[in-house]
């Protein structure tokens, strides 16, 4: 395994323990939509950064579509 493929991998992990982490603050802890919304939207922005770096257009596209639509989650709550 490369150190790239590592370095992803690890990427990878720790984006997917937040994403649980948010999701579960919301339904036990009863965390407002908005916030998580936010939370989630600043790792969407995250990856859409790495994801330009790697110069992966389909991945660029989808998110950048679920950007869009995050932030348009938080907007309408």
């Amino acid at each position: 395994m490369s150190n790239h493929e590592k370095t992803n991998n690890k990427k990878n992990i720790i984006l997917g323990i937040i994403y649980a982490l948010t999701v579960i603050s919301v339904y036990a802890f009863n965390l407002p939509l908005q916030i998580a919304l936010s939370i989630l939207t600043l790792v969407i922005i995250f990856e859409l950064v790495t994801s330009i770096k790697e110069g992966d257009k389909a991945k660029n596209v989808i998110n950048i579509i679920t950007l869009c639509l995050f932030i348009l989650g938080i907007v309408f709550l």
